[in-house]
């Protein structure tokens, strides 16, 4: 009795593998049918994900860390309330003075709004700080544009800032990789 049992098992075993191997090795059919019938081509089906590009004025509806065209990444820990836009980088060539401009919207209740703690790193990792001493009202969802120097920097060493981080009320707001446009 136990061989019989032991036959069936291993007949059993045995069409079950071939059925297993008859499957077609292509899981997702992305090879290009064509039963004759229809002289439409297939389109073949990928599990990569398509880039997205986020355009300025598409940059208030999203969320942390989005990269701009050719701009910064920039991460805001307040951005159901707050939404920051870099605006630009310029390093002038004969002061060799740069200045970083921004635009921020507040979409709370009106308040008074200070930009503190402000930093940036260049490339070789020196830190440059400075003192913004003057705030602003910042009315519910009006943009306010603000402008301040970061600090004095060699053109022929400095294409970009690594890190720029300021606060501002309680939210943190930090670029990474922003260009100096050198005029």
């Amino acid at each position: 009795m136990k061989r019989i049992n032991v036959f069936i098992v291993l007949l059993i075993l045995l069409t079950s593998v071939n059925s297993v191997s008859a499957q077609s090795k292509d899981v997702l059919n992305q090879s290009k049918k064509n039963t004759g019938w229809n002289s439409e081509k297939e389109e073949v089906i990928s599990k990569k994900k398509q880039k997205q590009t986020i355009s300025n004025s598409d940059f208030d509806a999203v969320s942390e860390e989005s990269p701009q065209a050719d701009g910064p990444v920039i991460s805001n820990s307040c951005d159901e309330t707050l939404s920051v836009e870099f605006v630009s980088l310029i390093g002038y060539k004969a002061s060799q003075e740069v200045f970083i401009t921004i635009r921020y919207t507040n979409h709370d209740i009106n308040k008074y709004i200070k930009i503190r703690d402000f930093k940036a790193y260049n490339e070789d990792g020196d830190e440059f700080t400075a003192y913004i001493h003057e705030g602003n009202d910042a009315i519910t969802d009006v943009p306010v544009k603000k402008k301040w120097e970061v600090g004095k920097m060699l053109p022929s060493k400095n294409s970009k800032l690594t890190l720029l981080s300021f606060r501002i009320t309680d939210c943190t707001i930090e670029m990474r990789n922003v260009p100096i446009q050198w005029k």
